[in-house]
């Protein structure tokens, strides 16, 4: 009993609560290499988003960041495809790729904990940090090739450094607001969804006790982090962008065949379709155009159809955002294994919504976290998620769901 005690008051009680979180993400990063080696490595460069090693291939050989044989591109934020090259040389043995992934996810269980803890006590921390680290779809989906379980630990790790620069007045403060910046920005350099999150994240700590110096600081740090992409970006496409692509997903995510195969299929499929329906002469018009102007292009089109029919917004965000929570993976398995994600997720989601009204009435504390959940709302009612997306907000969820444990069972003993 004494191990779940609520607090953070004697050192003994501080010292037992930090041996079982670690013992948590030590059991998480167990589990995930274990997951990983009984479905094997065989199919691992070619069975996920096979563009990341072209991309490490690419790098590793001298050829900057790349597709082979073809001239540097920015179409997308390069922080992961970095790793992929640094870890595996190349697309090599996926094994210490898989290891980062593996330990940056236990490691995203513990910071789950972390925060847990500040919010409601070590109970709720221990709670939260053992429910991410059990969670099936991050235990499996983390070792995967793919950014997202990387990006969940950035994200969950931006949020911890940013919660305790908050509490920071002079002591570790330039450090804490620093690092804060720097996980900031490389989180957005892993997927650019990020970007409304760190915005707002700088506002708040400028503005949450008035914390000027230690927001400044950050800032600095993220724009630092950013600049050189930023500069190359423009330099290859005359912008200063964080990718190529955004056009034509807004375009594709507010069409009238958005639905034509999400969230069933993936909404690569989807977008098939909709560029398979352009016109001819739309088809010529987008092949004259160098990438940039396609960006720019897509993305025109996309608000002339927003706004020529703004009432079908809200219906659509609605049906995507369905699509992110519901009980079903997207894109959709199995039979069986769609079924053994929903015994799972329903119950998980459940228990975050619970925490979510018990502590309802410290929305304001709580406000970074919400800020977590606001940003990517809005970012899949106005493009799309599908469950690997939405799974960069899960350690918040755990986080929710862990307060939640905590606060039903200290009642339950008070009973």
């Amino acid at each position: 009993m004494g191990l779940l005690t609520s607090g953070t008051g004697a050192d003994g009680a501080d010292l037992r609560f930090y041996q079982w979180l670690g013992l948590i993400a030590l059991f998480a990063l167990i589990v995930r290499l274990a997951i990983r080696l009984v479905v094997g490595t065989d199919n691992y460069w070619t069975h996920g988003y096979s563009q990341y090693a072209d991309l490490a291939q690419s790098l590793c050989a001298g050829h900057g960041y790349a597709f082979p044989g073809e001239p540097p591109t920015a179409f997308r934020v390069p922080f992961y495809a970095f790793l992929v090259a640094v870890t595996t040389c190349g697309a090599g043995s996926p094994w210490p790729l898989i290891a980062a992934q593996a330990l940056a996810s236990s490691t995203t269980a513990l910071l789950a904990g972390l925060i847990a803890r500040r919010m409601a006590g070590s109970a709720a921390g221990l709670a939260a940090a053992a429910i991410y680290a059990v969670w099936s779809y991050a235990a499996w989906h983390d070792v995967s090739l793919q950014e997202s379980g990387f990006f969940a630990f950035l994200s969950a790790l931006a949020t911890w450094l940013l919660i305790s620069l908050r509490d920071r007045q002079r002591s570790g403060a330039v450090a804490t607001g620093l690092l804060a910046g720097l996980v900031l920005g490389l989180g957005v350099l892993t997927r650019s969804t990020l970007l409304p999150f760190a915005l707002c994240g700088l506002v708040w700590i400028a503005f949450t006790g008035k914390r000027w110096r230690n927001a400044l600081l950050a800032a600095l740090a993220f724009s630092a982090v950013l600049a050189p992409w930023l500069e190359r970006a423009h330099r290859i496409t005359g912008d200063f962008g964080l990718g190529t692509e955004s056009g034509a997903f807004l375009y594709a995510a507010n069409h009238p065949l958005t639905f034509s195969a999400f969230p069933t299929g993936s909404f690569d499929e989807t977008r098939a379709n909709v560029f398979a329906a352009m016109s001819q002469t739309e088809s010529a018009e987008v092949a004259r155009l160098d990438v940039s102007g396609q960006d720019r292009w897509f993305r025109a089109r996309a608000i002339t159809a927003i706004t020529a029919d703004p009432l079908t917004l809200v219906p659509r965000a609605m049906r995507k955002l369905w699509a992110a929570f519901g009980p079903w993976p997207v894109p959709r398995h199995s039979l069986s294994a769609d079924l053994a994600y929903a015994v799972c997720w329903v119950p998980f989601v459940l228990l975050a919504l619970t925490g979510l009204w018990l502590r309802r009435r410290e929305w304001r504390v709580d406000l970074l976290l919400h800020l977590q959940f606001l940003t990517f709302c809005a970012a899949t009612a106005l493009f799309w998620a599908q469950t690997a997306h939405r799974s960069a907000i899960d350690p918040f969820l755990a986080v929710f769901a862990g307060v939640a444990l905590a606060k039903l069972r200290a009642k339950r003993t008070r009973i």
